[in-house]
């Protein structure tokens, strides 16, 4: 067993992570699969079908006048990619991997919750998680809804200053200007992205509600910022390199279909199937991201609060305790 309750520096929150993964792998895989599986499988397959729409392969395969001049080609291209994103595949795509997403970091968070409660990891089992999912399932996903709100409303206001600017025709001077807000807009969504990574997790662990997660956030966080980053970092790279193996076929197929190689595969069914694969792939991958980001939450309340060096003392003085109520016998 690993213990969560811990102080790591940065190098062992990260070995923590690739041991927790893999000393459980086979039940995490499996309750991924089981919880996330079947959204990121719908997902995948519409946003194959996007993908699809966008190289111009549609299946009804309606053939197109040939454009010599580049900039026909480039507006006809990304045209109809734009045109694409309204569309019923792509309105289903974005909204089932979002929710595949969340899912993966819920499903994450209720088997550490069930690993860090019991004595033994063998105990966990698909209808545990299920029963803690069922409990902090619309908690978390609100955390996740507040998040977002706050990132929409961060964006709408640097969004309209920048935009105020740029439609004043203030010359070079507002063009500078609006750039440097954009570069203060992006350094601030950054700066609470990084507090807003232990949000969720604090949700599912100690029951607060959204906003007052939040706030927890930024206590745990205090002086701790640049470590959080440069783990989320590390571990975003990581996550990168990763999934790139699971996007290899989809990348394949693709060239494929635009190098129109004949012979080789035909339909659209293996770029679809492709695409599941890398979609599935890279969300279970993800799962490394909430795990990593559990360990530096509990990295962080040890910190604070060394609540399991507490739990670790009120240990020994109850085996003391047993000790002398077994002596009297």
């Amino acid at each position: 067993m690993i213990t969560l309750q811990k102080e790591r520096d940065f190098g062992d929150k990260i070995n923590a992570s690739f041991s927790f993964i893999s000393q459980n792998f086979k039940t995490l895989f499996l309750s991924l699969l089981y919880f996330a599986g079947p959204l990121s499988l719908i997902g995948g397959i519409a946003n194959g079908i996007v993908q699809i729409n966008n190289l111009g392969f549609a299946s009804f395969g309606k053939t197109k006048p040939l454009l010599r001049n580049f900039g026909d080609i480039f507006a006809d291209y990304f045209g109809e990619s734009f045109a694409n994103l309204f569309t019923i595949n792509y309105i289903i795509a974005t909204i089932f991997l979002i929710l595949a997403s969340v899912t993966v970091a819920i499903t994450v968070y209720a088997f550490i919750s069930e690993y860090n409660k019991t004595e033994k990891s063998e105990s966990i089992n698909i209808e545990s998680i299920r029963t803690r999912i069922q409990a902090i399932f619309l908690p978390v996903l609100g955390s996740y809804g507040i998040i977002f709100l706050i990132i929409i409303l961060i964006l709408l206001a640097f969004g309209g200053i920048i935009g105020a600017l740029i439609s004043a025709g203030g010359g070079f001077l507002a063009s500078l200007i609006a750039v440097m807000f954009g570069l203060l807009a992006f350094l601030t969504l950054l700066y609470f992205g990084v507090i807003f990574s232990l949000s969720p997790a604090i949700v599912a662990y100690e029951g607060m509600n959204s906003l007052e997660a939040l706030g927890r956030a930024r206590f745990l966080i205090k002086g701790k910022w640049w470590a959080t980053f440069g783990l989320l970092m590390i571990i975003t790279i990581i996550n990168s390199f990763i999934s790139m193996i699971f996007g290899v076929p989809a990348m394949i197929f693709t060239f494929m279909k635009v190098l129109k190689v004949d012979g080789v595969i035909s339909g659209n069914t293996p770029l679809i199937i492709s695409t599941v694969i890398s979609t599935i792939g890279q969300l279970v991958v993800s799962s490394l991201t909430y795990v990593a980001i559990s360990f530096q939450y509990f990295n962080l309340v040890e910190k604070r609060e060394a609540n399991g060096l507490k739990r670790l003392i009120d240990g020994i003085g109850k085996k003391k305790l047993d000790l002398n109520g077994d002596g009297e016998f």
